[in-house]
């Protein structure tokens, strides 16, 4: 793993980040961006046959780091970095990605570039720079809040980048956003070893809305569909906070 501390002020607080991509720019440059493929458990809710690229997604629920880290796993079918940003405050809270439970999921941890921010501003332009880089391949990044400004500001980045931006979230969020998707994901009940997950999807531009029941195989985080809902209404309530991907 690669990690980036970003200095708490000064014009330089971005040098680093700047400098690490920098160096690997252009190695998904030219290349086709086609969805990130999910398997048939999602093809009900996604269409387009995968997770549009080039687009942000956002991801709520006690279990939406773990749908992250599988997002980011099929999203690393191409070249490029999973780049991780967070603040301090998000990172105190939730604590930072593991690279050996990344690496037991099948992440290369050399792939992973994590940027830690001092504040949200400073969290806001670091992914901004993050996803404008075709160094980039996936960009999750973990903001307490994005204005429909912001929001706008990141979708173009990420065209010009041209991979995949997912935004993590404590809770969901009712203000209008530039996001592609807006997701819900949440642990399912389910026989002893088994790992289950309800994938809720709240607001997409095609018009789709939906859930469906995921049955996760460790540890290459496979998702298999188990039952579809065809009625939103009937997904649970949502509460307010989520669990970071708990270790191995």
């Amino acid at each position: 793993m690669n990690e980036v501390a970003l200095p708490p002020d000064s014009a330089a607080r971005l040098a680093a980040l700047r400098a690490r991509i920098r160096a690997l720019e252009g190695r998904g440059a030219g290349l086709a961006v086609p969805p990130v493929r999910l398997g048939p458990a999602l093809t009900a809710l996604l269409p387009e046959g995968g997770l549009a690229r080039t687009a942000l997604h956002e991801l709520a629920g006690p279990a939406a780091t773990l749908f992250a880290v599988a997002i980011a796993k099929a999203a690393l079918d191409r070249p490029g970095l999973l780049v991780w940003c967070l603040d301090e405050a998000g990172a105190r809270a939730r604590g930072i990605p593991w690279p050996p439970g990344l690496a037991a999921r099948g992440i290369d941890p050399s792939r992973l570039l994590l940027v830690r921010a001092p504040d949200g501003a400073a969290l806001a332009r670091a992914t901004e720079e993050a996803l404008a880089s075709p160094a980039a391949a996936v960009v999750v990044a973990e903001p307490a809040r994005v204005d429909l400004d912001l929001g706008r500001r990141w979708q173009l980045a990420v065209e010009r980048g041209g991979g995949l931006g997912l935004l993590l979230r404590a809770a969901p969020d009712p203000t209008p956003s530039a996001v592609a998707t807006r997701w819900w994901i949440e642990p399912v009940a389910a026989e002893k070893g088994a790992l289950r997950l309800r994938l809720v999807l709240r607001r997409s531009r095609s018009g789709i809305e939906g859930s469906v029941e995921v049955r996760v195989d460790e540890p290459g985080l496979a998702l298999h569909p188990v039952a579809a809902l065809a009625d939103p209404a009937t997904a649970p309530a949502c509460p307010a906070s989520r669990r970071a991907l708990e270790r191995d």
